[in-house]
């Protein structure tokens, strides 16, 4: 089951969307503090809350896309990057009433690595370690799961940061961009994504916007066989 990842706000990019692919998708991935080169979610939730109910794709993931340099680090700069992106995604929580938690209590949080940045021990520790011990609304099950997008084959440390982890330090998931296929959301390639090794692939990126020329602002994504990306999510259970 396919959906998209975008740097826009939903409510401005699932119509074009919807028009360019034909079908709906069955999740968005967006963007929450601290990401800088990304329109927020968290700045505008309602809206964005309406677009993803009315692209008949209510489930919206998480991401958080710090200034990539911070990425290879200090503990005190990934603690401070995993505070930003809790607090922005427990604002979104609260500012929506329809929004509600997975089911399954498991919302799949993750750190966007981009090909050319190197992720320290040091920064990939504390700001792994913030999310899952974060007790989400005072609720007491810890909901927030740390998972990490990055290019496997990237010469820079980023499996190998990944491998020295432990217990909650350890990624619930990948999901990388590469290999590009394009393609379109109705049929999506065969499974064939990098692997990192010690942490499985659960999302692939395999169509960019810039790679496959998509006229509409979004990329293309698809969870591994039996897993359902939407279950990891955000659920806009009714129009805000």
């Amino acid at each position: 089951m396919a959906g998209y990842d975008t740097a826009g706000q939903i409510q401005h990019t699932y119509a074009p969307a919807r028009r360019e692919f034909g079908v709906a998708p069955v999740f968005w991935l967006r963007y929450f503090t601290p990401s800088p080169a990304a329109d927020l979610f968290n700045d505008d939730p309602v809206a964005e809350s309406r677009g993803a109910w009315r692209s008949g794709g209510p489930h919206v993931g998480c991401i958080s896309a710090p200034t990539q340099s911070r990425l290879g680090g200090s503990a005190a700069e990934g603690q401070a990057d995993a505070q930003a992106f809790a607090a922005a995604m427990l604002a979104a929580y609260y500012a929506v009433g329809p929004l509600d938690l997975p089911a399954g209590g498991r919302l799949y949080c993750w750190l966007d690595q981009e090909y050319s940045t190197s992720l320290s021990r040091d920064y990939w520790d504390a700001w792994a370690n913030y999310i899952a011990d974060y007790n989400f609304a005072g609720l007491g099950t810890y909901p927030l799961y740390p998972c990490l997008y990055c290019t496997p084959s990237s010469p820079y440390p980023n499996c190998s940061t990944i491998t020295r982890a432990h217990g909650v330090d350890v990624p619930s998931a990948i999901w990388t961009p590469v290999p590009q296929v394009c393609g379109s959301l109705a049929h999506p390639p065969h499974w064939h994504p990098e692997e990192c090794g010690t942490v499985p692939t659960k999302l692939w990126q395999y169509g960019e916007q810039g790679a496959c020329g998509y006229s509409s602002n979004v990329d293309l994504d698809v969870g591994a066989p039996g897993f359902v990306m939407a279950y990891h999510c955000f659920r806009v259970r009714s129009n805000p």
